[in-house]
């Protein structure tokens, strides 16, 4: 019996969640991926201490949504798995340029974009940058593997041009010493030179080196 795949390409219906308020007031805007089992909701805590008037955050969800433990308990979701990779690749980066562009055009002219992407949403948030040419000002890949496969010389959005703070924890348990060390091989052979912020902690955003990346990396580059 021969079977064969095919593709049919569809509308779905994207699900995100936003903090604060979209005026002329709006400094910063941020657009934040959460991580594998995840929801967008949970992105926003990170910002509790962030002043609403100046900060507007939007944390798209992926699609994938699933229960956490078998057939029950908490809902939680994922950017993609290994079956149909290349699809599920470009259906996201469709999907967050999208979204991104959607609240861009509302913005002020001199708000600041600022792409924070956490774990598997960081490995998306390149391989979203690499297919997509997206205006943003900074890019902070947080506590995330760095795509080996792509050529990131060669993305359709100048990462050098974009301010990158990869951050995460020095006790993380998935980004080991050795790991860590890959992860510099692959910036050095795709030549880019982000800022590394490293500090005392696990895998998980945490909220104040969130504030200290802010002050140190973010305020600066809006004051010039």
């Amino acid at each position: 019996m021969e079977l064969k795949k095919g593709y049919f390409v569809s509308e779905k219906t994207a699900r995100y969640a936003t903090y604060g308020d979209l005026s002329k007031d709006t400094q910063y805007f941020w657009f934040a991926l959460h991580g594998s089992k995840m929801l967008s909701d949970q992105m926003l805590y990170k910002f509790k201490d962030f002043d609403p008037k100046t900060h507007f955050v939007v944390a798209p969800e992926a699609f994938h949504r699933f229960y956490e433990k078998d057939f029950g308990g908490p809902v939680v979701a994922s950017w993609m798995t290994h079956r149909d990779r290349l699809e599920e690749i470009q259906d996201n980066a469709n999907y967050l340029s999208g979204l991104f562009k959607t609240f861009e055009a509302k913005l002020p002219p001199s708000a600041l974009k600022i792409i924070l992407a956490f774990s598997q949403g960081g490995t998306t948030a390149y391989r979203w940058l690499h297919h997509h040419k997206v205006e943003a000002d900074v890019f902070i890949p947080y506590a995330c593997w760095v795509p080996e496969d792509i050529d990131l010389t060669q993305s359709k959005t100048e990462l050098n041009a974009v301010k990158t703070v990869f951050t995460y924890g020095l006790q993380d348990q998935f980004l080991t010493e050795k790991r860590i060390k890959s992860i510099q091989e692959i910036f050095k052979k795709n030549k880019l030179n982000p800022i590394i912020h490293s500090y005392p902690g696990l895998h998980r955003i945490d909220r104040n080196e969130l504030e200290k990346v802010y002050l140190e990396h973010i305020i600066k580059n809006k004051n010039g």
